[in-house]
């Protein structure tokens, strides 16, 4: 899976470059066909607060694309809450797949 980092108002690090992959690239257990992850990082505001960096992905999937924003007072702090929030969300995803897989399943008729 490709993971593009990209950011405004800010210098991506390499200690914050390789953190992102590690952390994005994490959720890849529960979709493994995922094609790419688009990191987009901003800073909101100059001052100092709660909401200053902003943490948006989207992760294009066979099928529906899966997207998540999430705001944080440090950048690594925003993607760490927007990694789990995705794996969360791929991980509902995975299950309910897995259980209409299962409910699904062809039934083998026996001749009487």
């Amino acid at each position: 899976m490709d993971i593009l980092i990209q950011a405004d108002g800010l210098t991506v690090s390499e200690a914050l470059r390789n953190a992102i992959e590690e952390k994005i690239g994490r959720v890849e257990q529960y979709e493994p066909r995922a094609v790419r992850a688009r990191v987009h990082l901003r800073q909101v505001s100059a001052h100092p607060s709660p909401r200053q960096f902003v943490a948006r992905v989207l992760f294009e999937l066979p099928g529906r694309d899966m997207s998540a924003e999430e705001y944080a007072k440090e950048p690594l702090a925003a993607v760490d809450i927007l990694a789990e929030k995705i794996e969360r969300r791929l991980r509902r995803r995975k299950t309910a797949r897995l259980a209409k897989r299962q409910r699904t399943s062809p039934r083998i008729h026996e001749k009487a």
